[in-house]
């Protein structure tokens, strides 16, 4: 996913700073511990080699330069193995990092669009409704839901109508700001939380959305040219009260007002892929 998360790419790099740094001093600790073992190691077999032969004897030198070189290849041999076991550790911590940060985007993704899921969505509302109300900021949720898509699933199959929910998700990825939390919510129920925005920037958005998404044409895998138009409705905090149901019900109210608009202007041979909004943006345990 290319939106924020609480791993965050600056993050990941301000952890593995982290673990550098913490890895480098540690390893320098060890490092100069066993320089001094060696060197105290080596001083201790020159001292003994001194009291057994008499100083510039060919024994002497011969034993000081042996002993020199084994105290110079322990010496270089540990301060390898450290190296080693340092980078060894460095790797493993990198890689658990990677897999919690990878554990974490399965969690909160959808598998099929590659947005956020629905209960990433409602726990991320919370907390930007909650900064919201810190900092005194408006904050904008676009609730929307896809027209027709139970007509292609009839027509064409449900391989058709996921390729339309994948194409809807790459577009909201690519339609919305780096700050925005766009989610698929169920089915074809798809929600936007945008941070710090108020209505009319919202608005503008919703009515981008509207636009280009009906000029969107999606090809299935076998060359068939669909196309999908959505309903759309928007909430702002603190118009739409203080509450995560408030902002959200007003949304959801705000979508099915167009989408009876659109299902009033329409045919009745038309309209019948424009079903009722279930109430998809209640949590798990309201009624």
């Amino acid at each position: 996913m290319t939106k924020p998360s609480d791993f965050t790419p600056e993050r990941v790099l301000e952890v593995r700073g982290d673990l550098v740094a913490n890895e480098t001093k540690h390893a320098d600790r060890e490092a100069w511990l066993f320089r001094l073992a060696g060197v105290g190691l080596l001083m201790g077999g020159w001292a003994v080699v001194a009291t057994h032969h008499s100083f510039g004897s060919p024994a002497f030198l011969i034993e000081t330069i042996v002993l020199a070189s084994l105290g110079v290849f322990a010496f270089l041999a540990a301060a390898r193995a450290v190296r080693i076991a340092v980078n060894t550790e460095k790797r493993l911590r990198l890689g658990l990092l990677v897999h919690n940060m990878e554990l974490e985007q399965m969690a909160m993704q959808d598998d099929l669009t590659q947005l956020f899921n629905r209960n990433y969505f409602f726990e991320r509302l919370e907390r930007e409704l909650e900064t919201a109300k810190a900092f005194q900021r408006p904050l904008s949720v676009i609730a929307m839901d896809l027209d027709g898509l139970r007509k292609i699933n009839d027509a064409h199959g449900r391989r058709a109508g996921d390729e339309v929910l994948q194409n809807v998700g790459r577009f909201l990825l690519g339609q919305t700001r780096a700050s925005d939390i766009p989610a698929r919510l169920a089915g074809d129920e798809f929600a936007i939380i945008m941070p710090d925005t108020p209505a009319a920037q919202a608005e503008t958005l919703m009515t981008r959305l509207e636009k280009h998404l009906a000029s969107l044409n999606i090809v299935d895998r076998n060359d068939l040219t669909l196309t999908v138009r959505a309903s759309l409705g928007c909430a702002t905090y603190p118009d739409a009260g203080d509450s995560v149901d408030d902002v959200i019900q007003q949304a959801d109210a705000a979508m099915q007002v167009q989408k009876d608009e659109r299902r009033a202007s329409l045919p009745s041979d038309e309209n019948d892929g424009l079903t009722p909004v279930p109430p998809v943006f209640r949590r798990a345990g309201s009624s």
